[in-house]
């Protein structure tokens, strides 16, 4: 069926295969859900198809000979690499920012993942960057000041090149900020979450929320409660924060509501709970290319948890939406 799915909204089936993959689609929520991924699935292949038509080297040097010629504001957008999460490829967007005054180094670059994708980039300063699902990081085209200083809103794995002039500063949302000099580290903080925290996997970093500094050695997961204002330290192995970047998800003892995270940020769902029943399960194991439902089914075979597609009528620009009950 996913081979006659992508057939479908390509146009290629006979009008008797057609009636059958929409009777098909309607029969069942969980049927009209994998549609509807199949669908951005082949409407972002094709975009994938015409970009590679795209000559993005000559595009780009127009868009500097405007920049030089004229003070306006330019946008430039192209594909800047395609990475994939399951079955659909990103589309990333970098955007470069040039005003009248502002020197060329003080460019802004722009990195955005769609909902459900992760992308890798590498820094000016050669600091190797993976960006998760639904993600902005915001960096300098070139670092020129003592400190070298970028914004993320979402999560992002850094493994920092070391210069000991430079310290590496990651401003978060809710005035909080990581430095470090060169260590790699997990860093979540979504602009609507309550929680930031930061994994340190090599090197040392230290945490701070405009109150006070916290330092992070290796092994140590340090979560910050932005309403409370409180700090908690776990130890911990980085396998289950950072298998996101090798498009995985690991789960080690992982308690339900942390894993109910973890699975509406790799499929871009909404996790709605009805049952508090739940909360002291945890769950351990592996996943690389599992669709959700096949996930869910193992959950539930595990701890019995009962599980529900709740699709709105008009589901244009809206999550998909599972209900635990």
């Amino acid at each position: 069926m996913d081979e006659l799915l992508v057939k479908y909204y390509e146009r290629t089936l006979s009008p008797e295969e057609c009636e059958k993959v929409e009777s098909w689609i309607k029969s069942s929520e969980e049927n009209a859900a994998l549609a509807r991924l199949v669908l951005q699935a082949t409407l972002a292949l094709d975009a994938e198809v015409a970009m590679k038509l795209i000559d993005t080297d000559a595009a780009l040097g127009k868009v500097n000979k405007r920049i030089a010629k004229k003070t306006e504001m330019f946008w430039l957008t192209w594909m800047e690499r395609v990475a994939a999460v399951l079955f659909i490829p990103l589309l990333m967007t970098t955007l470069l920012l040039g005003r009248k005054g502002i020197p060329d180094e003080a460019r802004v670059i722009v990195v955005k993942t769609n909902p459900g994708m992760t992308t890798d980039l590498s820094l000016p300063d050669g600091t190797k960057v993976s960006l998760n699902s639904g993600s902005i990081l915001t960096y300098p085209e070139i670092f020129t000041d003592d400190e070298r200083k970028v914004e993320l809103k979402g999560e992002a794995f850094f493994d920092v090149v070391k210069d000991p002039e430079r310290k590496f500063v990651v401003e978060t949302v809710r005035g909080t900020k990581v430095e470090v000099l060169g260590t790699a580290f997990n860093l979540e903080a979504f602009p609507d979450d309550s929680l930031i925290s930061t994994t340190l996997i090599r090197g040392k970093v230290c945490f701070d929320n405009g109150v006070g500094i916290t330092y992070i050695l290796p092994g140590e997961k340090l979560v910050y409660n932005v309403s409370s204002k409180q700090l908690k330290k776990n130890m911990t192995s980085g396998v289950c924060e950072t298998a996101w970047k090798d498009n995985k998800l690991v789960f080690q003892n992982t308690i339900f509501d942390e894993a109910m995270r973890m699975l509406e940020k790799r499929f871009n769902v909404d996790v709605v709970v009805t049952n508090d029943k739940y909360q002291k399960d945890a769950f351990t194991g592996s996943f690389t290319d599992q669709r959700l439902d096949r996930i869910l089914e193992i959950f539930k075979l595990s701890s019995g948890i009962r599980w529900k597609y709740d699709l709105p009528a008009d589901t244009t620009g809206k999550k998909s939406k599972v209900v635990i009950y």
